[in-house]
């Protein structure tokens, strides 16, 4: 009873709380009703260390790719080339793409899934031992997976313009540690307008007085086709401390049919008209192995190792015959190696300070042997070794990297031998007064080295006017480089990056031409002679209006090209990229325009001048499949893609190349994803892979 005495009195006393609490607070403590609160997150911010961009929902669902995902974002510091998808940073320079700290290719990227892009970062040489050294990077942050994975269908068809037909499945699947990546794909190309024709001004003897022959080739018919089949598997094991991946790859590279013929006149004029037919049959066979090995250690220590080897053989039918002359046949059979080995061991001490150490070596090495009209049997290897020491300090206004070594390089070219000893360095500075605000100053001092088909001692004939050579006495050329940028990133809204660039090329390697055979043909050849200096300067910036909705993005630079020593040239250019893209729900629209791209080539003296690009696509997207259709170049005649031009005291040249790039044509790109498993671990895609280089003289 008196329990229930006591449970009724709290039950009282709790209703009597709860009238308190609804009618006797003060007014100074009741509740109000407040207006809406709006926070938003930052987009993108700037640092010493790294720029960090989020795409939004609508980049990620309107992106086919990662490359593509990189050029919808407009990130200021970097530019993405339409036509081949090269990723380079303003100055023109590569920019290496890696996914959660591992790098991956281009090609690789193709099977990304983009609604797993979590950010994407910008860094400058950056001091994390997983990047390797790499000055300019680009790393894509992905979610990872702990069980399952996804398979990626993917199918590109251009028309209008030939058969252009490109097809790959990249396939992922994770358990635990493990990551196993498999790529094949099946690209073909057929179409009737590849090649070039010339107007070529010979300085030739004749009984030893000067006589100018002008050659006339004028390309009316071709037909080019090429059938590419690869095949990459990769396996990644990554923990905390561990990161290691094997990449192994096969290629089959076709192109049965490579023909032109045209007309051929020469002046002062000929009694007879002549024609002439060019066809280059090739078939090649790749092999290529890379290896990613990266170890934590105790101390603050860290070692990473990366090894490459590839391979490659080559068949080889170059055919020319003319009206007016012996046909000129060159069969090349070649076997093509190339190895190289990467180490680095790093030390942080502190906070601020890091400290590294790297080896680099490697060797590419070439057999040939060619019959036909010019017999040869050629043995080619050019070798390297390379010691350097790095230092870096970091604080979060200012950051200063600098590394300095030492390389040595030899050339054997069927027995003649030449090495070369120089020293190198990088030295990159950072300033950051906020996240809105970073400046960047880079200075490099480094060598080009002369490749294999420059150094070649072979003399082979390439028409009845022309034979084509190397110089195994060729020396390397020096170069220094000073990069300067400005980084703002207001808002989300708004971002700019303004460049200027020097870039000095000394004692350039440049192609030459003598007589030969008295005085009745010409040889192309290489030597030693003048510099090559070039400037920049330009702005790059995006703009995001209607919550994000419509965004812009330019591009504008000029630049300034000027050589030195026998033949001096100069020539400024100016071009300018615009980019506009619309999201309307689950559709994307985007224009791109580029003026003609312009410039000088550092070592022929050609000034090139390519068409304008510009085009229309209009694409659609859920979380499995995204179709795009677009239009390429509508306002494009003809299928000219440039015209090149130089000039030199025996042989000046004005030629028109043909293709499809600048053409007008409609593409279709569909993928479809379908995934399984669990989400959680890890991305990094692979794709195919190229083998090694070719020193066959074209």
């Amino acid at each position: 009873m008196n329990r229930l005495v006591i449970f009724v009195l709290l039950l009282c006393l709790c209703y009597a709380i709860e009238g308190y609490a609804q009618n006797e607070i003060p007014d100074s403590i009741q509740t109000h009703n407040l207006e809406e609160v709006v926070i938003n997150a930052r987009f993108q911010h700037a640092s010493t260390t790294v720029s960090t961009y989020l795409p939004t929902s609508k980049q990620k669902n309107a992106a086919q790719n990662a490359i593509d995902l990189i050029k919808i974002m407009s990130i200021p510091q970097v530019r993405v080339n339409p036509i081949n998808e090269n990723v380079t940073d303003n100055f023109g320079s590569d920019v290496t793409v890696y996914i959660n700290y591992l790098q991956a290719s281009k090609e690789e990227l193709t099977g990304l899934r983009t609604a797993d892009v979590r950010k994407v970062e910008y860094l400058e040489f950056p001091t994390d031992p997983r990047f390797r050294g790499q000055q300019k990077v680009i790393n894509i942050i992905i979610r990872e997976y702990v069980f399952g994975g996804y398979t990626k269908l993917t199918a590109n068809e251009n028309f209008l313009a030939g058969l252009s037909s490109q097809a790959n499945v990249f396939s992922k699947f994770t358990y635990k540690r493990m990551t196993y990546d498999l790529y094949f794909a099946a690209n073909n190309w057929d179409n009737n307008h590849e090649g070039s024709s010339y107007k070529s001004d010979y300085s030739l003897l004749n009984e030893g007085k000067p006589l100018v022959v002008t050659r006339n080739e004028t390309l009316e018919k071709s037909k080019f086709k090429q059938n590419q089949y690869p095949v990459t598997l990769s396996a990644t094991y990554s923990s905390d401390k561990i990161q290691i991946r094997n990449t192994l790859g096969f290629q089959h590279i076709a192109n049965p049919r490579a023909y032109r013929s045209g007309t051929l006149s020469y002046s002062p004029a000929s009694a007879d008209s002549y024609t002439y037919e060019r066809n280059n049959p090739q078939r090649n066979n790749s092999l290529s192995y890379s290896g990613s090995y990266f170890f934590s250690l105790p101390r603050n220590f860290s070692f990473d190792v990366s090894p490459v080897f590839n391979y490659t053989h080559t068949n080889d039918l170059t055919e020319y015959s003319a009206s007016n002359s012996t046909p000129i046949i060159r069969q090349a059979r070649e076997d093509a190696y190339n190895f190289r080995m990467d180490g680095y061991l790093r030390k942080n001490i502190g906070q601020k300070h890091s400290i590294m150490a790297g080896v680099n070596g490697g060797q590419w090495s070439n057999r040939l042997h060619y019959t036909g009209t010019n017999v040869y049997n050629d043995s080619f290897r050019n070798a390297f070794a390379a010691g350097l020491f790095g230092y870096n300090f970091q604080t979060q206004k200012i950051a200063v990297n600098l590394d300095a070594g030492y390389s040595w390089e030899i050339s054997d070219i069927n027995g003649f031998k030449k090495d070369d000893w120089y020293p190198f360095t990088h030295i990159n500075i950072r300033y950051s007064m906020n996240d809105r605000n970073m400046f960047s100053m880079y200075f490099q001092y480094a060598s080009n080295t002369a490749g294999i088909t420059e150094k070649a001692s072979d003399i082979l004939r390439d028409n009845e006017l022309l034979y084509i050579s190397g110089n195994p006495d060729l020396k390397n050329s020096r170069h220094t480089t000073v990069n300067v940028a400005y980084t703002w990133l207001p808002s989300n809204a708004f971002a700019m990056s303004a460049y200027g660039r020097f870039w000095g090329l000394h004692n350039r390697i440049f192609q030459t031409y003598r007589h030969y055979d008295d005085g009745k043909a010409l040889i192309r050849s290489w030597d030693n002679d003048g510099d090559y200096i070039s400037g920049s300067v330009g702005m790059a910036f995006s703009l995001k209006l209607l919550d994000s909705k419509l965004q812009f993005y330019a591009n504008p630079k000029m630049s300034f090209n000027k050589i030195t020593g026998s033949y001096p040239l100069s020539y400024n250019p100016f071009n300018l990229s615009i980019q506009a893209t619309y999201y309307l729900n689950q559709w994307f629209f985007q224009k791109i325009y580029e003026t003609p791209q312009k410039g000088l080539r550092f070592n022929t003296n050609t000034i090139y001048h390519n068409r304008n690009y510009h085009g229309l696509s209009a694409g659609w997207s859920n979380s499995d499949w995204n179709i795009r259709l677009s239009a390429y170049n509508f306002f494009n005649k003809g299928w000219k893609n440039s015209t090149w031009e130089r000039s030199t005291p025996l042989y000046s040249e004005a030629r028109t190349n043909y293709g499809n790039d600048y053409h007008s044509r409609l593409n279709l790109s569909v993928t479809y994803i379908f995934g399984y498993g669990k989400k959680v671990q890890r991305g990094n895609e692979v794709g195919e892979h190229s083998g090694a280089s070719s020193a066959i003289m074209k």
